[in-house]
C-alpha cells in the first residue's frame, strides 16, 4: 500500500528519517507491505515543494545539507502550511518543527488540520504533545485517524508505547529521569575537566544542541519532556512554564569537581509524583551518590526509573543515542499506523 507523506519540518530529524525510508524501502515492502512516498516537504529555511509522484529524497538530501533551496525537487508551495496541510493529497502528516514554550504553538494548528482532514499525525515535537495531548487524542480518535509521537521522551527508546501498550493497567506513581542528552554531555565534559563551553560546543558538533540553544541550556527540553510523561501517563495537567526548572547554564564548574571529590555525580533530574490527586513534576541540578540508578548515566545517554503499583520499579536506558534513534521512533510510529496501531 501507498502511503503518502508530508513531512514538516527537515532539520535535523527529517533529514535523518528520510535517510531512514531510503535505506529500509525495500524491507518496508517486503516486511510490511508499505510504499512510504513523501510528497511534500516544508521548510522554514530552504523552501516548500511538493510533488505527487514523490520527492527525490536523495536529491532533497544533498540540497538541505549544502544549505541549498528544494526549489528543484518539486513544485513550490507558497501556501501557509496549516492551508496546505489541509489541502494535500495525503494520508500521513509528519511534524517535526523545533520544540517552542507555551499554548499557542505553530505546530498545533499543523497538527489541527491534518487530523480535521483525516490525516494521521506523527509528532517528534514535544510542544504539541505537552500542551494540547487531550484535544489531538480526543480528535484523532473522532475522526478515526493515527495520532503517535513516541520521538518525544528518549528518542528511540518506547516510554508511551511501553505503558500505553505492554503494561496497560500499570499505575505509574513515580519517575526519576535524565531527559536531555545536550545537559548530560556537558555535566560529563566538566567532570572529566573540560568547561563549560567545551560540553556546549560538543553537542553543537554532533547535533544535539536544539535549534534554540536554551532549550536544552536552560532546562527547558527536560521540564517538557518531565510533563510530558506526567501528563500521558499519569493523567496530570502540568504546564512547563510552571514547574521548577534548573537548567545546566546556572552551575559553577567547581561544583561538578566538589561533587566528584565527594564520589557522587552532578546530573540534571526530572521528577514526577503524586500527591493526593495531583500530579507534580520538577527539574533540578543534583548531586548523586552510586547508589542512586542514574549515577552511572553518562555522555549523551538518557534515562527514566519508574514505579508503579504492578511493577516496584525498573528502569529503561538508552545509550548514547544519535539522531538515527529519534528518527527511528518517527518510523517505527509510521509502520504502526500502517498496521492500523493507530495510537499508543
Amino acid at each position: 500500500m501507498r502511503r503518502r507523506i508530508v513531512l514538516v519540518g527537515f532539520g535535523n530529524v527529517g533529514r535523518e528519517f528520510a535517510r531512514l525510508l531510503l535505506e529500509r524501502r525495500s524491507e518496508l515492502a517486503r516486511a510490511f507491505g508499505l510504499d512510504a512516498s513523501v510528497v511534500g516537504i516544508l521548510t522554514a529555511r530552504h523552501g516548500s515543494v511538493e510533488n505527487p509522484r514523490g520527492i527525490d529524497l536523495r536529491k532533497a538530501l544533498r540540497l538541505a545539507d549544502a544549505g541549498v533551496s528544494l526549489e528543484s525537487c518539486g513544485r513550490g508551495i507558497s501556501r501557509l502550511a496549516p492551508e496546505y496541510i489541509r489541502q494535500a493529497r495525503a494520508d500521513i502528516v509528519i511534524e517535526l518543527t523545533p520544540l517552542r514554550i507555551g499554548p499557542r504553538q505553530v505546530a498545533v494548528e499543523h497538527g489541527l488540520a491534518a487530523l480535521h482532514t483525516g490525516k494521521h499525525l506523527i509528532t517528534a515535537n514535544k510542544g504539541p504533545v505537552v500542551y494540547h495531548y487531550r484535544r489531538l487524542r480526543e480528535l484523532a480518535r473522532r475522526n478515526r485517524v493515527g495520532f503517535r509521537y513516541e520521538g518525544t521522551v528518549l528518542d528511540g527508546a518506547p516510554v508511551f508505547n511501553l505503558f500505553q501498550e505492554a503494561l496497560r493497567g500499570a499505575r505509574i506513581e513515580s519517575f526519576e529521569g535524565i531527559l536531555n542528552s545536550t545537559t548530560n554531555l556537558i555535566l560529563s565534559e566538566m567532570e572529566a575537566g573540560r568547561t563549560y563551553a567545551d560540553g556546549v560546543e560538543a553537542a553543537r558538533r554532533i547535533g544535539f544542541l536544539e535549534t534554540d540553544p536554551s532549550m536544552d541550556l536552560d532546562g527547558w527540553d527536560s521540564t517538557v519532556k518531565a510533563c510530558l510523561v506526567a501528563n500521558v501517563l499519569m493523567g496530570g495537567r502540568l504546564r512547563p512554564e510552571r514547574v521548577p526548572r534548573q537548567g545546566v547554564s546556572s552551575i559553577p564548574a567547581d561544583a561538578v569537581r566538589t561533587a566528584g571529590a565527594e564520589g557522587k555525580r552532578v546530573k540534571q533530574v526530572a521528577r514526577g509524583w503524586r500527591e493526593g490527586r495531583t500530579v507534580r513534576a520538577s527539574v533540578s541540578i543534583k548531586a548523586i551518590g552510586p547508589d542512586h540508578p542514574l549515577f552511572a548515566v553518562n555522555g549523551t545517554s538518557s534515562s527514566l526509573v519508574v514505579r508503579t503499583d504492578m511493577l516496584k520499579e525498573f528502569q529503561i536506558i538508552e545509550r548514547d543515542p544519535a539522531l538515527r534513534q529519534t528518527a527511528f521512533a518517527v518510523y517505527s510510529d509510521l509502520i504502526a499506523i500502517h498496521e492500523g496501531r493507530l495510537s499508543p
